[in-house]
């Protein structure tokens, strides 16, 4: 660890990337997080709070900046010129909304208690508050400003795959701490959870009471971070080998059971698969017999799996009842039918040419959830990525996320050619939020794992110079 420290060489600028990301921590929280999932109207912090947190942050962050530049360790000029882009277009796209919000919605789901019907045409209205136009329009400065750092300077201080190694060591530590709090105050719901999960529980019970959500996060959030330990256990098990990774993935995937995420658990069962394969077949040579047998078993097991899917849908329900209900939930009109009205509602918001600079960053959501509670559901993040950038930013927004997938991909096509294994455990993490933001507005989340790629890209770049050298 000593060793480890000293590698690391810390600044005084470092000290001030720290004290701005404590001032960042408000924005982080109350703007991304609990916005998520309770009313927008109660989120974000008063002015007299919020503004010297930005103060401090933009201060520590913009000295942070300049002395890297001082440093060498300027990005290129593009990069910094998008980022100075997409920041204008996000003050912009908050400042320029209506301050009474007003919006007809076409009711699709009919509610006894107000009795409102389907295809009823409900107006909706409400004012936005000074504070809410200031706090996201200095929420979309700091999160460009954090993503810009995290991604295109700061990584190239921390040349040394150890770096990546201990960030996952601080994951770790994270979901350790959340895996505690969730058996000491949560473990009274695991009994009543696997009861209803096999039928025998309650009939009237619902499942997502009993499922866990540690802390003060939403059970998908929880299952997400259990997903980020899975994806780190094996970017580690890529830099040490270890063979107790592998547990440690499983204890992870065997708590987001309990989360009842059930996307966080179909992408992390392709991920496990995936990786699984993947270190099969490049270590095949050394262990053939070993490996011969393993992928006999894998190979069972997915038959069997198969087996029982198929029927217990085919008998709806009758033998398997539990996976039955599991693949409801999955593929159910209720979730279908929520994510298809949330999404109608947010192509509403971008009519009238509204969709080149979108609604609004974080604003967005505090039109769309009026609009959601129309439909009788309280529920108003996208439920999507990339409906979310579109919604937030506009057609801009989107372009330059797309164009990032295609620069991460470019990242990945580099590092590969130097380190093969740890490129394709990281390249894991992104797949997994690419994919799960089809349905999830989880966008950020990419970034987490985009950080230590980023890191390995400039390893990587560091090895053709010494290589060059040598030559």
């Amino acid at each position: 660890m000593k060793n480890f420290i000293a590698s690391l060489k810390l600044r005084r600028s470092d000290l001030f990337i720290l004290l701005g990301f404590l001032a960042f921590i408000p924005f982080l929280i109350f703007g991304q997080l609990f916005m998520q999932y309770s009313n927008p109207d109660d989120v974000a912090f008063p002015l007299w709070a919020i503004i010297p947190c930005f103060i401090i942050a933009a201060v520590c962050w913009g000295y942070y900046i300049y002395d890297e530049f001082k440093a060498g360790n300027a990005p290129h000029r593009y990069i910094s010129y998008i980022a100075i882009f997409v920041a204008i277009i996000g003050v912009l796209g908050v400042m320029i909304q209506p301050s009474n919000f007003v919006e007809n919605v076409v009711v699709r789901v009919s509610n006894a208690e107000t009795g409102i019907e389907a295809g009823m045409i409900e107006t909706v209205s409400f004012k936005i508050s000074s504070t809410h136009y200031v706090f996201f329009a200095m929420d979309a400065v700091l999160i460009i400003a954090f993503i810009y750092i995290g991604l295109f300077i700061f990584p190239k201080r921390f040349t040394n795959v150890t770096f990546i190694k201990f960030l996952g060591y601080g994951v770790f530590v994270l979901i350790a701490a959340l895996l505690v709090y969730s058996i000491i105050f949560e473990h009274a719901n695991f009994i009543p959870f696997i009861q209803t999960l096999l039928g025998k529980g309650d009939p009237d019970a619902n499942i997502y009471d009993y499922a866990l959500k540690s802390f003060i996060i939403h059970r998908n959030a929880y299952g997400m971070v259990l997903m980020i330990g899975i994806v780190f256990a094996f970017i580690n098990h890529s830099i040490e080998n270890k063979w107790w990774y592998y547990l440690l993935a499983g204890l992870f995937f065997v708590n987001m059971i309990f989360t009842y995420c059930k996307t966080g658990l179909i992408i992390s069962v392709l991920l496990i698969a995936i990786y699984v394969i993947y270190r099969l077949i490049v270590t095949f040579k050394e262990h053939p017999k070993r490996n011969r047998n393993i992928f006999i078993v894998l190979g069972s097991l997915v038959v069997i799996a198969l087996l029982m899917f198929g029927i217990s849908y085919f008998t709806k329900g009758k033998f398997l009842s539990p996976v039955y209900k599991l693949l409801e939930s999955v593929t159910g009109s209720n979730t279908i039918d929520t994510r298809s009205y949330i999404w109608d509602n947010s192509y509403q918001l971008l009519r009238n040419g509204w969709w080149v600079i979108g609604r609004g960053f974080g604003l967005y959501n505090e039109m769309l959830y009026p609009m959601n509670i129309a439909n009788g559901d309280p529920v108003f993040p996208a439920h999507s990525s990339y409906v979310c950038l579109l919604a937030e930013g506009g057609i801009f927004y989107l372009l330059v996320y797309i164009a990032f997938l295609g620069y991460s991909l470019y990242v990945i096509i580099k590092t590969y050619k130097k380190n093969p294994n740890l490129t394709i455990s990281m390249s894991l993490g992104i797949l997994a939020f690419v994919l799960y933001s089809f349905i999830e507005a989880i966008q950020y989340l990419v970034y987490v794992f985009m950080f230590p790629m980023m890191i390995l890209y400039h390893v990587s770049y560091l090895n053709d110079d010494v290589e060059t050298k040598q030559n």
